[in-house]
């Protein structure tokens, strides 16, 4: 009888044993790609919302096995109330992440901690009436208190040394007082708005400076986030 001999040739034969080997593990690879998929607070947000979701695949299914009267026991209630509260606490950290994202996204469009300065009046020496303002200033800075409660001014007032410094003192306080009720006149709120007199600049003693004789407004714009009640 003849035999028939088949013979491979060598790299094919190579290639059909490489082909049984095992491809090589990327463990820290695919272990960065899965951070990366979590990384920052959107990913946070979805993470914990994945968690929340499975945990409450569990509390529902044993309140499920309850309500058919299955039969269960201390350890299944236990496990339940443990399902529960982790699903509530997973749940309220993705939406704190969700938040902060947002926060991250809009704040942009926002005031961000900024304290701005404003010369709101010019007084003549000895005078609480200003005789000259800045009505556009003011009203514009009223109207912004107004739409944005948390929001707040302080009306800084100042005298030059013309007059006694206990005269100036006062003088400075009924300029301020002024100001903070033009403010008010314009939709700011009394709550929000705060005064400073500072009596005398420093300069010469009796010494008439107009750019002394001045009310200025300084506002402050707490840092924007979303969801403050989740902070």
């Amino acid at each position: 009888m003849n035999k028939h001999f088949i013979y491979l040739p060598f790299a094919v034969l190579v290639a059909s044993l490489s082909a049984c080997t095992p491809p090589t593990k990327d463990i820290l690879g695919l272990t960065s790609e899965i951070d990366a998929a979590m990384a920052g607070h959107y990913g946070q947000s979805m993470y914990h919302e994945e968690l929340a979701e499975e945990s409450l695949e569990d509390a529902n299914e044993i309140l499920d096995h309850w309500k058919n009267d299955h039969y269960w026991n201390i350890d299944l209630r236990k496990k339940a109330m443990t399902a529960a509260e982790e699903a509530a606490h997973h749940r309220k950290e993705s939406e704190k992440e969700m938040c902060k994202w947002l926060t991250s996204v809009h704040s942009h469009n926002h005031h961000q901690g900024e304290v701005a300065q404003h010369a709101a009046a010019y007084f003549k020496t000895g005078s609480a009436v200003p005789y000259q303002t800045n009505h556009h200033e003011i009203a514009s800075l009223g109207k912004y208190l107004e739409t944005h409660p948390d929001a707040t001014a302080q009306v800084i007032a100042y005298t030059d040394t013309v007059g006694s410094v206990q005269s100036n003192q006062i003088l400075s306080e009924k300029r301020a007082s002024a100001v903070a009720n033009m403010l008010i006149a314009q939709g700011a709120r009394a709550s929000q708005l705060s005064t400073k007199a500072l009596g005398e600049a420093e300069g010469p003693d009796r010494t008439a400076n107009q750019k002394h004789r001045v009310v200025m407004i300084s506002t402050a714009h707490p840092t924007y986030i979303d969801c403050p009640d989740l902070q």
